[in-house]
C-alpha cells in the first residue's frame, strides 16, 4: 500500500513537469503570426517581419513613450498590452510563467520589469489632460505663444523617476522624444497640441536648449524659470523663431541683437528683472508685433524699427525713464498695452509736472495728442498747444491740462475742433463776435476750465446758460468785449459757492445803463465784489459813467404825465362837492327860516308839476 502511494505521488510529479516542458512549444505553435518573431532570442530580429499598423503615439509631456521617433519598438523582456491584442493576454502570460520555471533566477528581474513596463504602459495610455482651451487672444497677440504653467511642474517632475526605473535605453529613447541628443542636457519639449511649438523649464545656461535637436524646425518657444547672468539674443536657436517668450526668471541682462531680418513677431520678456537690454536688440526684427518687458528693472526702451506699429507692454518697470519714453512716444508708432498703469520717472524740472515722482504713461500719450491734434484753421493760422501744470500723485492722476492758444489770429468764431482734454483755451485779440452753441453741443468744448477771451467783439454770455463749463469753471476772461448785458442769474448760480475761487473779469466792457442797472446790478456787483475783481472798470456806452457809479434817483426819473395830476383833481373835486354840499344846506335854512327860495330857484321856469300843486 505504501509503494502504491510513492509511485502515485511519483507519476503526478512526472506528468506536471511533462506538461510544463511542453507549454513553451503549444505557446509558440498557438499564434505563430504575433509571437514567433517576438518571441526569438535573436537580436536583430525585427518584431514586425512584415509591415503591419502599430500604436504610435506624440511624445507627451507628461509621460514618457515605450517607442522611438522611428516607431521601433523598445527591447522588453516581456510583452505589453502595446504589443499583445486583448486575445492573447494568455499567452503572454504562458510565456512569463515558461521564463519563470526554465529561469528561476530571473524571477526578480522579470517581476521589476514587468511593473516598469506596466507603469510605462499606464503613463502612455492614460497621459494627464490637458488645460482647458483659453479664450481668443487679441489681435496683437495672435503670433504669441505661451506653455501652460502645469506642463513645467508635470513634464520636468516626474522625470527622473521614471527614467530611473526603465534603464538606459529607456532614458535614452525618452531623450529623444524630448528632442535631445541623448546626453540628458535638453530640457525642451514638444508641445501637445502646438505643431513645432516647444516649451522649456529650469534653464540655467542656454546649451540645455541648444542641445535639443531640429532647433532650425522650431517656430514658437517659451522659456520658463531661465537663471543666467547674460542671455545672447544672437544665439542661433533664437533665428528660425516667430515667437520668443522668456519668463518667470532671474535674467540680468540681454546682450547682442536679433540676427537681422528675423523672423520673430511676438518677444515677451516679462518677469526677469532685468536690468539692462542691448540699444540695438530688436533693431533689425522688421517684423515685430508685440514687446512684452513688464515686470523688470528696465530704464529704458531699446529701438526699435522705425515707422512699425507695435504693441508694447512696459508695466512693472519702477526705474523707467520718461525723458527717452517721451521721445518715442512722439516720433514712432507704439500702442501701449496698460498706460493708466504703466509709469515712469520724470525730471522734476520738467515744466509740465509738478509735485510727483511718477507720471502714467496715459499723460505722455495725452501730451502727444494735444499737440498733434492742435487746430488748424484755414486762412488764418494754426494755434499752439501745449499740456502744462499737471498735478499726478501716483494712482490718483488729474486729467491732462492741454493748453490751446489761438490769440492773435483774426479769428471771427471759435475752432470747430479742440484736442481731447482741452483744459484752458485762449482766443485773445481776435474779432469773434458769439460764442455760438460750441459749449452746448461741441464735446471737445466740455472740459474746458479757463477761457481767455479778452479784446475780441462778444456781445453775449447768455450762451453759457445750462452748459458744463459754467458749472466747472475757474477763470473766465472777457474783458473789453462788446458786452450789453450781464446776466446776473446765469452768474448768481456759478459764483454762489465761494470756495471755489471762481474769478471773471469783465472790465472794459460798456453795457447799457437803465434805471434796472442802478437799482439791481450795482448792488449785485459790490456783493459779488471779491468774483469779479474788476467790477469798477465797468462802463456805460450811453452814459458816461461807470456802472458803481450810477446814481438811481437821476436815472429812474420819468417824463411829465397827465397822470402825475391825478392827486389835484381829486383833491379839486372833492372841494367843489363840499361847496355845493354847504350851498344846499344854506338855502334850505334860509326857505325855512324867511319863506322864500333863493335867487336860482326864483328864477327858474314852473314845471308841469308846479301847476298841478297850485291848483
Amino acid at each position: 500500500m505504501l509503494a502504491y502511494t510513492h509511485g502515485t505521488w511519483l507519476l503526478l510529479l512526472l506528468l506536471l513537469v511533462a506538461g510544463a516542458c511542453a507549454r513553451p512549444e503549444t505557446a509558440h505553435t498557438t499564434d505563430p503570426a504575433t509571437l514567433g518573431e517576438e518571441s526569438s532570442p535573436h537580436p536583430h530580429a525585427h518584431p514586425h517581419p512584415h509591415p503591419q499598423p502599430h500604436h504610435h503615439h506624440r511624445a507627451h509631456p507628461h509621460a514618457p513613450l515605450e517607442e522611438d521617433e522611428q516607431g521601433t519598438a523598445i527591447p522588453a523582456p516581456i510583452l505589453t498590452a502595446d504589443h499583445v491584442g486583448i486575445g492573447e493576454t494568455t499567452t503572454a502570460t504562458s510565456l512569463a510563467e515558461t521564463q519563470s520555471v526554465s529561469d528561476p533566477g530571473s524571477v526578480t528581474d522579470t517581476t521589476s520589469t514587468s511593473t516598469s513596463h506596466s507603469t510605462s504602459t499606464t503613463s502612455t495610455t492614460s497621459p494627464a489632460p490637458l488645460p482647458p482651451a483659453t479664450p481668443e487672444q487679441p489681435e496683437y497677440l495672435k503670433h504669441c505663444f505661451y506653455a501652460e504653467e502645469q506642463l513645467c511642474s508635470h513634464t520636468f517632475d516626474g522625470r527622473a523617476e521614471i527614467t530611473e526605473g526603465q534603464g538606459s535605453t529607456v532614458a535614452q529613447s525618452e531623450a529623444q522624444n524630448r528632442g535631445g541628443q541623448g546626453n540628458g542636457q535638453c530640457q525642451c519639449r514638444e508641445h501637445p497640441a502646438r505643431p513645432n511649438s516647444w516649451y522649456c523649464c529650469n534653464i540655467s545656461q542656454l546649451t540645455m536648449i541648444s542641445s535639443c535637436s531640429n532647433i532650425s524646425k522650431w517656430t514658437n518657444l517659451h522659456v520658463r524659470n531661465m537663471t543666467v547672468e547674460d542671455m545672447d539674443l544672437s544665439n542661433p536657436i533664437f533665428r528660425s523663431l516667430q515667437s520668443l517668450a522668456v519668463t518667470d526668471g532671474n535674467i540680468t541682462r540681454l546682450v547682442n541683437a536679433f540676427p537681422r531680418l528675423s523672423a520673430l513677431k511676438c518677444l515677451n520678456i516679462s518677469n526677469n528683472n532685468i536690468s539692462e537690454i542691448h540699444s540695438r536688440a530688436v533693431k533689425d526684427v522688421p517684423h515685430l508685433e508685440f514687446f512684452g518687458m513688464s515686470n523688470n528693472n528696465l530704464s529704458l526702451v531699446p529701438h526699435r524699427n522705425q515707422n512699425k506699429n507695435i504693441t508694447l507692454d512696459i508695466s512693472g518697470n519702477m526705474r523707467m525713464l520718461c525723458t527717452p519714453l517721451n521721445e518715442i512716444i512722439y516720433t514712432e508708432s507704439i500702442n501701449f498695452l496698460n498706460p493708466k498703469h504703466s509709469y515712469c520717472q520724470y525730471n522734476a524740472t520738467h515744466t509740465w509736472f509738478q509735485s510727483t515722482d511718477k507720471v502714467s504713461v496715459e499723460q505722455l500719450e495725452n501730451r502727444k495728442r494735444c499737440v498733434t491734434n492742435c487746430p488748424v484753421i484755414p486762412n488764418y493760422g494754426s494755434c499752439n498747444c501745449t499740456l502744462e501744470n499737471i498735478m499726478i500723485i501716483q494712482d490718483n492722476q488729474s486729467k491732462p491740462q492741454c493748453h490751446v492758444d489761438c490769440s492773435n489770429l483774426g479769428l471771427v468764431e471759435l475752432p470747430q475742433r479742440l484736442p481731447d482734454n482741452t483744459f484752458m483755451l485762449n482766443i485773445t485779440n481776435n474779432k469773434i463776435t458769439s460764442l455760438g452753441d460750441y459749449f452746448q453741443t461741441n464735446p471737445t468744448y466740455h472740459n474746458i476750465n479757463r477761457l481767455l477771451a479778452d479784446n475780441n467783439l462778444i456781445s453775449s454770455i447768455y450762451e453759457f446758460e445750462g452748459t458744463k463749463f459754467i458749472e466747472t469753471f475757474q477763470r473766465i476772461y472777457m474783458r473789453n468785449n462788446s458786452l450789453g448785458k450781464i446776466p446776473e442769474y446765469i452768474l448768481n448760480n456759478a459764483l454762489m459757492d465761494s470756495g471755489l475761487g471762481r474769478r471773471i473779469y469783465l472790465a472794459g466792457n460798456k453795457l447799457q445803463c437803465d434805471c434796472n442797472t442802478a437799482k439791481t446790478l450795482q448792488n449785485w456787483l459790490k456783493e459779488r465784489s471779491s468774483d469779479i475783481p474788476d467790477y469798477m472798470e465797468i462802463r456805460c456806452r450811453n452814459l458816461p459813467q461807470r456802472v458803481i457809479e450810477l446814481q438811481e434817483a437821476k436815472l429812474c426819473q420819468s417824463p411829465p404825465d397827465w397822470t402825475d395830476y391825478i392827486y389835484y383833481l381829486i383833491a379839486a373835486e372833492v372841494i367843489l362837492l363840499l361847496a355845493l354840499i354847504t350851498k344846499v344846506t344854506y338855502d334850505y335854512w334860509v326857505f325855512k327860516t324867511a319863506g322864500y327860495l333863493p335867487w336860482p330857484a326864483s328864477k327858474m321856469p314852473k314845471l308841469p308839476c308846479d301847476w298841478l300843486c297850485e291848483s
